[in-house]
């Protein structure tokens, strides 16, 4: 695969997520709309704590998007992938560990009630994947360096 052919898929792929990154932000607002339409917003502080680990999903959501236009942009794919790699797995990680103790916490904070749920196995395994990302991404800069530094031998 030639260099133009991988730049030309990733401003492809850029785009494509574009449109669930918008469509993911738009829920957004509206949850939030329609928290404050509702009772005169008595359920907004519940809803922004409950929706809070989206944050962090968009966040890494947008850091893939990023990454896609550095490598459009001409970027080696090798210089954003560790990088890229092991920053999402840190925002999937985070967000899985909001999702399972912070939303409870936080809730139980601010609301002065115990918020009662059962166990989410989804943010468990994102957390999973989030934490495997980022040792994949240490060990993929890990060897990327070792790879440059025996080039300086030849």
């Amino acid at each position: 695969m030639t260099a133009d052919h991988v730049r030309s898929r990733a401003r492809l792929c850029k785009h494509l997520v574009t449109i669930p990154l918008a469509l993911l932000l738009a829920l957004a607002a509206a949850l939030v709309g329609n928290a404050v339409v509702q009772k005169g917003g008595d359920f907004l502080p519940f809803v922004i704590i409950y929706y809070a680990p989206m944050a962090l999903y968009v966040a890494a959501a947008i850091l893939i998007r990023s990454a896609l236009g550095r490598i459009a942009a001409g970027d080696l794919f090798a210089d954003v992938l560790p990088s890229l790699v092991s920053k999402g797995g840190g925002l999937l990680l985070a967000g899985a560990l909001l999702t399972e103790v912070g939303v409870p916490l936080l809730t139980w904070l601010v609301t002065g009630s115990a918020f009662v749920r059962t166990f989410e196995p989804s943010a468990v395994t994102l957390g999973i994947v989030g934490a495997m990302l980022i040792l994949f991404g240490q060990l993929f800069g890990r060897a990327l360096a070792d790879r440059r530094e025996l080039e300086q031998f030849i």
